[in-house]
């Protein structure tokens, strides 16, 4: 299968998580008006769609239309940040220079829901499942590994999922920790097991024992099981 390589200069995106308020609230208007004219050019399809399959007449000039709608459409998602999430969830496990190419992309997304969870949450930030889109890149990088270039952002973005009260999806941070290989991570983990919220001690102490047996998957119930074997309470 030929994947389309996105071909827009998406530099800008990384605006999105800018420490300066005035560029950041520039960047996320950007965003969501690409967003909003793709899903108005969504819209359109879909009515266009329902009349085509009513109409007994006009079928040229519907589906003329609908192809219309359905360009516009692809052109204005391009212009967001669905392009590059598209083309790291697309890309095959052993095509390591394109993985490689878009993963920044993947971790400017979990950094935008960990640095500004509002802007990144908003209605009108996302066309699709905010939390199915996380829970993809996740399960990306645990099948497929981390390149080496992103891991140190990854590693920091699992340390704040351990501190944090828990997200949507953040289960699926311990699933990276076998492809880390930076001992400052791990000891900052150990570090966490001394932390004074008991909870944060406790996942902690779970990420240090997936990473002695990185041969394990890890799956939604691997926690509770944990907890239960070892007889302590979350």
């Amino acid at each position: 299968m030929m994947l389309v390589e996105p071909s827009g200069d998406y530099s800008w995106l990384f605006d999105l998580v800018a420490s300066d308020p005035g560029t950041r609230h520039q960047a996320l208007a950007r965003h969501q008006a690409a967003l909003a004219a793709a899903s108005d050019a969504l819209d359109e399809w879909n009515g266009l769609w329902s009349a085509h399959y009513r109409s007994r007449s006009s079928q040229a000039r519907l589906q003329a239309a609908m192809d219309e709608a359905h360009a516009r459409l692809r052109r204005h998602q391009e212009q967001t940040i669905d392009a590059p999430l598209g083309a790291f969830r697309d890309s095959p496990d052993d095509d390591l220079d394109r993985r490689a190419r878009w993963a920044p992309y993947a971790v400017l997304y979990l950094q935008w829901e960990t640095d500004h969870p509002d802007e990144w949450g908003a209605r009108e930030s996302s066309m699709w499942s905010r939390w199915g889109t996380k829970e993809v890149l996740l399960h990306r990088f645990r099948r497929a590994g981390v390149p080496e270039g992103v891991e140190p952002q990854l590693a920091a973005l699992t340390l704040a999922a351990l501190r944090r009260p828990y997200r949507c999806k953040d289960w699926m941070y311990a699933g990276l920790v076998r492809h880390f290989s930076d001992p400052l991570f791990f000891h900052e983990v150990a570090t966490l097991t001394y932390a004074d919220d008991p909870l944060v001690r406790l996942r902690a102490q779970f990420v240090l024992q997936v990473a002695e047996h990185p041969e394990r998957n890890v799956t939604r119930v691997s926690w509770r099981r944990w907890l239960d074997a070892n007889q302590l309470t979350a």
